[in-house]
């Protein structure tokens, strides 16, 4: 009974935590980085559950195919006296699976990518992983997925990240977003949420609200660039702001399906702005989707609060475009070529919701 008794003490004043997690990660950055740097290819590391792991250097590049378990834990780079690093950096043939992790803290002071990047031929899997409060002086403040990278972003929380362009996502590459939300990212140019350069997008059962694009830029929610390819369905692009001139929501320049989703609440704000909730100059494909209470509310001949369409092909299909508000007609949807209409409401928009563009389908 002593020997039992002893034993008790022993494990209960050495630390419940490390002895019951034997094989987990040690709970400091320095451990991580030696586990990183020695692990196998195909190997899984668990880290301390709810531990915070503080960094005051850069992680080992992944370069090999590895799988890290949070279980609750945080990875953050250790304040502002600790040295410029990203937090995660995969590169060609690397394959990195983030799951049930919060990274945090990135700071890139050159190139992309503050809290993730994805160099060309690596790949990343996020889920149910938080990246946060990460900021880059190029693009992509919490991820970054250059041109041949690719990305699975699923039941995961992009927040509170800065960047020039792609405050919560920068994307040349191949990327999937599922069940996810980017909220409150900030890009000092483009694309408050997430920038598209080029490659494709597909968005599903997401949220990109409350991100914001500052000074002559353009989508405050979501920028798309020529050349691209991207499909958005049964989402919500709401709530996001571009205090430049283009798409207080959605900035389109490439090829974008939209689909079963709303896109409300945005608002384009700089002088002569276009286009609240979208605007394209691309081709746009919208069906079964709300466009409403957007706003082109800035000086000048502010115009199109739902939809502004600057020669690009546009189909609405099944949607409605209402209650949206412009400075100058129209507010609901400015076109100045023919744009194609199927079952489609445009109604109650201030001041107009077509006039003086009138065209098929739409009345004032």
């Amino acid at each position: 009974m002593a020997a039992v008794a002893a034993a008790i003490v022993t494990v209960l004043t050495s630390g419940g935590a490390a002895a019951a997690d034997p094989d987990r990660v040690p709970c400091s950055g320095t451990a991580l980085s030696l586990a990183i740097a020695t692990a196998r290819n195909g190997e899984t590391i668990d880290l301390r559950r709810d531990c915070t792991y503080h960094l005051s250097t850069a992680l080992p590049a992944i370069g090999k195919d590895l799988t890290i378990r949070g279980n609750g834990a945080t990875v953050v780079r250790d304040g502002a006296i600790t040295p410029a690093f990203r937090i995660f950096d995969i590169n060609a043939n690397g394959n990195l699976r983030l799951e049930d992790l919060t990274v945090r803290g990135g700071y890139a002071d050159t190139g992309d990518g503050a809290g993730i990047r994805v160099n060309s031929g690596g790949a990343l899997r996020l889920t149910k992983v938080d990246v946060l409060d990460s900021t880059a002086a190029a693009n992509g403040g919490g991820v970054a997925v250059e041109p041949g990278g690719s990305a699975e972003i699923r039941s995961s929380y992009v927040a509170f990240d800065n960047a020039a362009n792609g405050g919560g996502l920068y994307t040349g590459g191949s990327v999937t977003v599922e069940n996810s939300e980017f909220a409150r990212n900030h890009a000092r140019g483009s694309g408050g949420g997430i920038y598209q350069a080029a490659g494709t997008t597909f968005v599903g059962t997401s949220v990109i609200r409350r991100n914001t694009a500052a000074g002559t830029t353009d989508g405050g929610g979501i920028y798309i660039a020529g050349g691209t390819l991207t499909e958005i369905a049964d989402s919500k692009i709401t709530n996001n702001t571009d205090t430049g001139t283009r798409g207080g929501g959605i900035y389109n320049g490439g090829n974008l399906t939209l689909g079963r989703s709303e896109v409300s609440g945005n608002v384009v704000g700089g002088p002569a702005g276009q286009g609240g909730g979208i605007y394209n100059s691309g081709t746009l494909y919208v069906r079964s989707t709300d466009v409403f209470r957007n706003s082109a509310n800035g000086t000048g001949n502010s115009v199109g609060g739902g939809i502004y369409n600057n020669g690009g092909s546009v189909t609405l299909d099944h949607t409605t475009v209402r209650n949206n508000a412009s400075t100058v007609a129209p507010g609901g949807v400015r076109t100045n070529v023919p744009i194609t209409l199927r079952d489609t409401t445009i109604t109650r928009n201030i001041p107009t919701n077509c006039a003086p563009l009138v065209f098929t389908g739409c009345t004032d």
